[in-house]
């Protein structure tokens, strides 16, 4: 029996072509709470960047709480904060100094807000997919307060730039055009893992909905995964089940095939 689902935002409840919660997603979303399961976000965005679709679904009372930082800082609807867990402050110099000498950009991402140090046209072609734009700081405001998520723009492969040097992180991906740097401890699973502690409800009782490289481990955390069809081959193997694209009603359709709805 599931008794809670998770859900990507990005290319699974978000379409990267419309930038918009489709209504088949959004009456499913309310189909399923209304068949008594728990919903929740688990995403690689802060709180402050929930593009405002998302937003108004979290006004509307449908999500019982968020993982976000890819498992950094978890919380409930109410508030309650679940797990909070910064980068190493010393990692997150060893990324920022390399940025500062024009090594890559990276995009800082902090509770009260997120920004990029340098808007350059591969930043610019990232925002335009993803439908957001970040603020543009210089890099003394990374130490502003705590940094959750490093996004670092390198191409895949070319990571070791940066993480051969820092003492405990891990980086994951959803595109081609950045990695999202973490702790190495962190990830999708342990956010999850701290809500379905506060909750009472068994990893086998859920269900997760994902399209990206950072979703593979949500995957292996759940009894029940599902790659979107946008998804990558690579994604697509490590899901039990595979949905529609998300243009095509996928979240809806899966929703249905797997008796939730």
């Amino acid at each position: 029996m599931i008794r809670a689902a998770f859900f990507d935002i990005d290319g699974t409840l978000v379409s990267f072509r419309t930038h918009r919660v489709s209504a088949s997603a959004h009456e499913a979303l309310r189909a399923l709470r209304a068949a008594g399961i728990r919903l929740f976000l688990a995403t690689g965005r802060a709180a402050a960047a929930m593009p405002q679709p998302v937003v108004e679904l979290c006004d509307e009372g449908l999500f019982d709480g968020c993982v976000t930082f890819n498992g950094q800082y978890c919380y409930t609807a109410d508030g309650t904060v679940l797990r909070d867990v910064p980068l190493d402050a010393r990692d997150v110099r060893t990324i920022v100094e390399k940025a500062d000498a024009g090594l890559f950009e990276i995009q800082v991402m902090q509770l009260g807000r997120d920004f990029v140090n340098r808007r350059s046209e591969r930043v610019r072609r990232c925002e335009e997919e993803v439908g957001t734009r970040a603020l543009e700081l210089s890099l003394e405001h990374v130490w502003d307060e705590p940094v959750y998520q490093l996004c670092v723009f390198v191409d895949p492969g070319d990571e070791g730039v940066f993480a051969d040097e820092c003492i405990s992180v891990a980086y994951t991906r959803w595109c081609d055009a950045f990695c999202d740097v973490i702790p190495a401890d962190g990830g999708k699973p342990a956010g999850i893992a701290a809500v379905l502690e506060h909750f009472g409800i068994e990893p086998e009782e859920c269900v997760a909905f994902g399209d990206g490289g950072n979703d593979i481990s949500m995957f292996r955390c759940v009894g029940t995964s599902v790659a979107m069809g946008n998804a990558s081959d690579e994604v697509k193997a490590a899901a039990r089940h595979v949905a529609p694209h998300v243009d095509e009603d996928g979240i809806a359709r899966a929703c249905r095939d797997l008796g939730l709805i």
